[in-house]
């Protein structure tokens, strides 16, 4: 029973993040134009291309796009406990926000009085988030405040406090717990996630040592860390440090992969080096430009009929930043939630593309600092040839990679019949009404006090009146029979509806009112 919860909360949660799963792809195409036709190779190319106005243009564009994907696991915290809220989304959308960024504060605040952030020397794995330094969790702790959140307020939206207290009645108390809980959160999330990044930095050192494996656990490590905002961790200190390599080139000793690998194109004669092409997601521009594509035909060949419309669309806009910018984000959290065992086969499935391009000295770079696949393999590949790009593996490494993702996959979602999208029928909403039948009860008196249901245009609640607007105020009982029947201690008839004065009561019958009449 168990196992069938579980199963049934992480596909709830593929369902509840394909809203912010469906805002990726716009972004990554906006941010993929921007960079391409902002890359220096292309503007020697093209020289028009530098002019302030395009210049303007692609740099507006990538900002544009930047907005979500900066901000993914806010956006996912959000998502989340709205998606999972029984009623009243908008206080459970607004208290996500208030715990991701509390949880974030704490965290940051906590970790910069240890002396473990330096706010004037940010380390790997720490950022700014809307202004606050912290640790960067990526979309786990998105997720984590976000079930945290959706918890709180189906459990509480209807608590009643003592009268003492009685202003955090109802919805108004789930911003105020949100903001204790994920402060706790903040202050645990402070101790366990330092020694994990700690582990990380220390298994470069593996990585560099063992050759072909190295490449392998490389490109396995930085895809199954990116849930969780480590995968920083796998390739930032070879983009930039010694551990990336250190080469004397034209007379200049540079270290850091992504430096040796300019120099290397700048300097005449100088030829390219697998042991640092390696680094820069050689094997990204393999399974990014072809294997994540040929998933997206799976998914679509395998969806219902009547969802193959709506799916090749989503996974057009996928496909577009992920093989051109090598932006796989959008794709990636398509199925990585609803069936986590082929984001496990595509973690395994990069890193041999990794193993296998270190072995054929494939040195066409995937990494964004030089343009992404495709402009990579043109401008750095096919014009690199001399420096010996080995570029021509591009066409068998590519069909393998297409068609073994489309059948691996395809085999994977028919075998385990894996949710992925637009492998479900649209369900129909269903409301659960037999949580208290004395609450139906009193609730069906109230409605017919006030001339039905089809009288009510809205309800609300200030802290003591429940305020309901009327389409004929007229057709209401008088005030004896609210104070007798249903237990108000006052009415106050206005010209748009009727305010019934329930004290700290108000807010929950609001909620239990909206709930009933399916008002949102």
């Amino acid at each position: 029973m168990k196992k069938e919860k579980m199963l049934e909360m992480f596909q709830k949660l593929g369902k509840v993040l394909m809203a912010p799963v469906l805002i990726l792809p716009i972004s990554g195409i906006l941010v993929g134009v921007g960079s391409a036709f902002s890359n220096p190779n292309l503007i020697k190319a093209a020289p028009v291309l530098g002019s302030k106005f395009f210049i303007y243009l692609f740099t507006l564009m990538k900002d544009a796009g930047n907005v979500v994907n900066n901000h993914i696991p806010i956006i996912f915290a959000i998502s989340i406990a709205y998606g999972f809220a029984k009623s009243e989304k908008g206080t459970a959308a607004l208290s996500g926000f208030l715990g991701y960024m509390t949880m974030n504060a704490v965290m940051g605040s906590f970790l910069t009085m240890l002396g473990t952030i330096n706010p004037e020397e940010l380390l790997t794995g720490q950022r700014s988030i809307l202004g606050i330094l912290t640790l960067d969790t990526g979309v786990f702790g998105g997720i984590i405040i976000g079930l945290i959140v959706s918890y709180l307020h189906n459990k509480y939206y209807k608590i009643e406090l003592p009268s003492v207290i009685s202003l955090f009645n109802g919805t108004r108390f789930i911003p105020a717990i949100t903001i204790l809980v994920s402060s706790l959160v903040g202050l645990a999330m402070a101790f366990i996630f330092p020694p994990i990044q700690n582990v990380l930095n220390m298994s470069s050192e593996f990585i560099v040592a063992t050759g072909s494996l190295g490449s392998f656990a490389y490109g396995t490590l930085e895809r199954l860390l990116l849930p969780f905002g480590l995968h920083h961790f796998i390739y930032l200190p070879f983009f930039f440090t010694s551990l990336g390599g250190t080469e004397e080139i034209g007379g200049q000793v540079v270290e850091g992969a992504v430096n040796i690998y300019n120099a290397i194109l700048n300097t005449p004669g100088q030829h390219f080096d697998i042991s640092v092409s390696r680094f820069l997601m050689n094997g990204k521009v393999i399974f990014a430009m072809f294997g994540l594509p040929g998933a997206a035909l799976a998914m679509y060949k395998t969806a219902l009929p009547e969802n193959r419309k709506k799916i090749g669309s989503l996974m057009i806009t996928a496909v577009i930043p992920c093989a051109l910018m090598g932006i796989s984000e959008p794709l990636e959290y398509s199925f990585l939630f609803v069936a986590p065992v082929l984001f496990g086969i595509h973690a395994i499935l990069s890193g041999l593309a990794y193993f296998l391009t270190y072995i054929v000295s494939f040195n066409v770079v995937g990494s964004a600092s030089f343009g992404g696949p495709f402009m990579s393999l043109i401008f750095n590949g096919i014009l690199g040839a001399d420096k010996g790009s080995n570029w021509l593996w591009v066409f068998p490494l590519g069909a393998l990679y297409f068609f073994g993702y489309y059948f691996i996959f395809k085999f994977a979602i028919v075998r385990w019949n894996l949710k992925t999208p637009g492998k479900e029928l649209e369900e129909a909403t269903t409301s659960d009404n037999s949580e208290n039948s004395q609450s139906d009860a009193f609730l069906q008196t109230l409605i017919q006090a006030v001339g039905g249901k089809e009288n009510i245009s809205k309800v609300d609640a200030c802290f003591t009146r429940l305020r309901l607007t009327l389409e004929d105020p007229q057709n209401v009982e008088n005030s004896d029979y609210f104070k007798n029947e249903l237990n108000a201690n006052g009415v106050v008839n206005v010209p748009s509806g009727i305010q019934i004065i329930y004290g700290n009561k108000a807010a929950v019958y609001k909620t239990e009112l909206r709930e009933y009449l399916d008002m949102e």
